[in-house]
């Protein structure tokens, strides 16, 4: 299943890359001394397809759970422009209203098809070096679970979010 998995995700990045260079000629460069051709790597998604370590569902330091309850407890109210608009408050995400627009937008949208949010648990959390933070919550809703993933930064002493993601892939989260 991971051979498979793994076989997929290669393929999928062959493509996209043959098909940004396709779309995109002027993005390829030329090294003169070889005469071979780079194209950039394409960005990467935070939401990835498989884990690489076994998930850690230890709470988040306080002050980024009071947060994410918060945004939670918004979004169970059913005022999802609020909720995001307070959870994403003095961030960078939270000045790109047109980002935040469509994430209110998917929001409406795959509750409208999985049904009102029940509640919520902390499926993982772990770390990349001592200032970065990667969350992953489970919400329950009347279908099925959908897997949100929060980015946090610590530039000093404050954490802040600096991405955030939902989906319902949850067959990423099976061994």
């Amino acid at each position: 299943m991971k051979n498979l998995a793994l076989l997929l995700a290669l393929l999928s990045f062959c493509l996209v890359t043959s098909l940004q260079a396709q779309s995109n000629p002027a993005s390829t460069t030329t090294d003169n001394s070889s005469g071979m051709q780079t194209i950039p790597a394409p960005p990467r998604n935070i939401m990835p397809l498989t884990l690489n370590h076994k998930p850690n569902p230890t709470q988040p330091p306080a002050e980024v759970a009071a947060q994410i309850d918060k945004f939670f407890k918004g979004l169970k109210a059913g005022d999802y422009p609020n909720a995001y608009e307070t959870f994403l408050a003095g961030t960078r995400l939270g000045e790109q209203k047109e980002k935040m627009s469509a994430m209110i937008s998917k929001t409406e949208d795959v509750f409208g098809i999985f049904g009102k949010l029940n509640d919520y648990e902390i499926f993982d959390n772990y770390s990349i070096g001592s200032n970065v933070l990667v969350l992953t919550y489970l919400s329950r809703h009347d279908i099925q679970p959908l897997r949100w993933r929060f980015i946090y930064y610590r530039p000093d002493k404050t954490w802040g979010v600096i991405n955030m993601g939902l989906d319902d892939a949850l067959l990423d989260l099976l061994d």
